[in-house]
């Protein structure tokens, strides 16, 4: 059953919003940290800035949330890989410690600490990642609750998978499985599957919520062809050699076979919009990627590119679908969604 329509106006007008409910809810207000109180007094303070629809919502969610960094930007900063940049953003709204800095072409970002320093070490990943509602350790606060959607979402990913690639079975290796939602969407696809996950906890709620046993490291695998699918959902950006990392799974794909991964985009709308509070600036993510550095990186780990799309939804209930497809096209949605191969001839 579709869900219900939700529809808001700003007092004079000038500001529409159109979307359907449950992504309003789970979507826009969910990522944002917002509740319905909170978007509309955004709405209202939007209506008062002059500019396009995207410049008044970027002024008036910079005074509804306004974030203070005791340091400023455009300092110096080293990044992954040689890199040299500034600082983009002094302190992220989520982490105020931590700020995010990118190269001087906006192709690669990564996460600094107060000294414009770049943090390479990943936070913790255990329970309260996943579960600590008050968001105080980042993370997604209500993981299992999310379970339904999260499934959805899941058995969404493994069809377009099948409809992008030649994949439609065999063995696959979830990456960062977490409490194991993708893997039992592979299940149910006929894949026969295995995990990663760093975080114990999450290992034991795959066990005990689905009967799966998952490997704590990658090393723990045979460095050997054995799969015809690897998965880095939400992955890449956690870790501070992702270049490394798509190496390892290189060689961990039969011939033909395909890592398919998810990671945020730096060079996108809501990245404008929201500024430090872009939802994808985060303390755990250490590396940003554009369409641009993802391809660069994916040659240097030896895999060829099938295709580097993106997708987008958050801003979507303000200018429309028609105009999020073209984001999309134009790969500057929220999201970066990747599909590499070892198939040298293949074009990219």
């Amino acid at each position: 059953m579709a869900s219900p329509v939700f529809t808001y106006a700003s007092a004079h007008g000038q500001i529409q919003y159109r979307d359907d409910r449950d992504h309003f809810e789970r979507g826009l207000l969910r990522l944002l940290s917002l509740d319905q109180a909170a978007f509309e007094r955004w709405v209202a303070l939007a209506e008062d800035e002059p500019g396009e629809v995207l410049d008044r919502l970027r002024k008036g969610f910079a005074k509804l949330r306004p974030v203070e960094a005791s340091r400023p930007a455009n300092g110096g900063a080293c990044g992954p890989y040689g890199r040299v940049g500034s600082v983009v953003h002094p302190a992220i709204a989520e982490s105020p410690a931590f700020g995010v800095a990118a190269d001087e072409a906006r192709t690669l970002g990564w996460l600094v600490d107060a000294s414009h320093a770049w943090v390479d070490v990943p936070p913790p990943y255990e329970e309260a990642y996943y579960e600590d509602r008050s968001r105080g350790a980042g993370g997604y606060g209500d993981y299992l609750a999310q379970a339904g959607w999260r499934l959805e979402k899941a058995a969404r990913q493994v069809r377009e998978i099948g409809a992008a690639t030649p994949v439609r079975g065999g063995r696959a290796l979830d990456v960062g499985s977490g409490y194991g939602f993708f893997r039992k969407a592979l299940a149910d696809a006929g894949f026969a599957h295995e995990g990663v996950e760093i975080s114990a906890h999450a290992r034991r709620v795959a066990r005990e919520t689905y009967g799966f046993e998952t490997l704590a490291d990658l090393a723990d695998l045979p460095v050997q062809p054995s799969f015809h699918l690897v998965t880095l959902w939400d992955v890449l950006e956690h870790v501070p050699d992702p270049i490394d990392l798509l190496a390892r799974c290189r060689q961990l794909l039969l011939p033909g076979g395909v890592v398919a991964l998810k990671t945020p985009n730096l060079d996108c709308p809501e990245a404008d919009v929201f500024g430090p509070h872009y939802h994808s600036l985060k303390r755990e993510h250490l590396v940003y990627f554009t369409p641009r550095s993802l391809r660069e990186c994916a040659g240097r780990a030896g895999l060829s590119v099938l295709d580097v799309g993106s997708v987008s939804h958050l801003l979507v209930g303000f200018v429309g679908a028609e105009q999020t497809r073209a984001w999309e096209r134009a790969g500057r949605g929220a999201d970066l969604v990747a599909y590499l191969t070892t198939n040298p001839s293949t074009p990219s």
